[in-house]
């Protein structure tokens, strides 16, 4: 499922999604968002696990955001990373949070526009698992071994893991074999099951695994660590969002979400954002695509 043809069916179940939700082509989407814009905005947060406590957090910042912007707003979950930038693009969504390779992608395509960036977290984005009785101990024993991504699109389930493989000398398809779990907590269960080797996921879900019983950390065990993302969270705007909207979020969102722990402690939040960045904030992440042979362009 590695392949382009696993690529194009996670993505096109999203965008399957977004198109029953609009309802027609992408300019009658843009039409139909200009009309409400004064008084309702769509909001939609990128796929993360299906825990009820994380989704609870999505509904949170989705508040945060009417709170903010003072409208009415639609929580929208789409089905995968790529999923929420087409939407966007496409008018079906106002405003969005996303994954920092999710967002690096979107700007450099002139798909959306980003309305605020945090500054990058020291934490390493992500973990590899393996189940200890398994003799794989570090990044290089992953040779040979059948690996579980989360999505194409996802920072710190496909694009840090994958540098940090590639950093031990591990090339995609030629070293190891890989697929897309659709989440976080598929590819985790997918390794406690037996059916992977190995499992890649953000940093900041692996307590949440255990806490849950997801995992048993005396069966199974951090394998490798990956860098810090050189970018934090961002939330973005579709280009056609009015100003006064724009000026609100950028007013009043930022206080509402690092003042809530739960949400800032998901998104990695630290420090105060950047509004309006230049594209040159996201140059990093398409330096670390192409480390692993990944032009963000080929992912539109």
């Amino acid at each position: 499922m590695h392949a382009r043809a696993g690529i194009i069916a996670t993505s096109f179940i999203g965008l399957l999604a977004i198109g029953a939700l609009a309802g027609c082509s992408g300019d009658a989407n843009a039409a139909g968002a200009d009309n409400k814009s004064s008084t309702e905005l769509v909001f939609a947060t990128p796929p993360g696990t299906d825990d009820p406590d994380e989704q609870a957090i999505m509904t949170d910042l989705a508040t945060m955001v009417g709170d903010a912007s003072g409208r009415t707003v639609t929580n929208l979950q789409p089905a995968d990373y790529l999923g929420v930038v087409e939407a966007v693009r496409n008018g079906s969504v106002d405003i969005a949070v996303l994954s920092q390779f999710s967002a690096a992608l979107a700007y450099k395509t002139d798909s959306v526009d980003p309305l605020l960036v945090w500054p990058a977290s020291t934490e390493p984005a992500s973990f590899c698992l393996a189940r200890k009785d398994s003799g794989i101990q570090s990044a290089a024993d992953v040779k040979g071994k059948q690996v579980a991504f989360i999505d194409p699109g996802s920072t710190t389930g496909y694009f840090m893991p994958k540098s940090l493989l590639a950093k031990a000398g591990l090339t995609d398809g030629t070293d190891y074999k890989s697929t897309f779990a659709g989440s976080h907590d598929s590819a985790v269960l997918a390794l406690a099951n037996g059916n992977v080797d190995v499992a890649c996921t953000a940093r900041q879900l692996y307590p949440t695994f255990v806490q849950k019983g997801v995992i048993k950390e005396d069966e199974i065990g951090v394998i490798a660590k990956s860098d810090p993302i050189p970018v934090g969270i961002s939330i973005v705007v579709r280009k056609g969002l009015d100003n006064e909207a724009r000026e609100a979020l950028k007013a009043k969102l930022p206080a509402l979400m690092t003042g809530n722990e739960k949400v800032s402690k998901t998104f990695g939040i630290t420090g105060e954002p950047t509004a309006d960045p230049e594209f040159s904030t996201y140059a990093p992440l398409v330096d670390v695509a192409e480390s692993i042979g990944v032009d963000l362009q080929d992912l539109r």
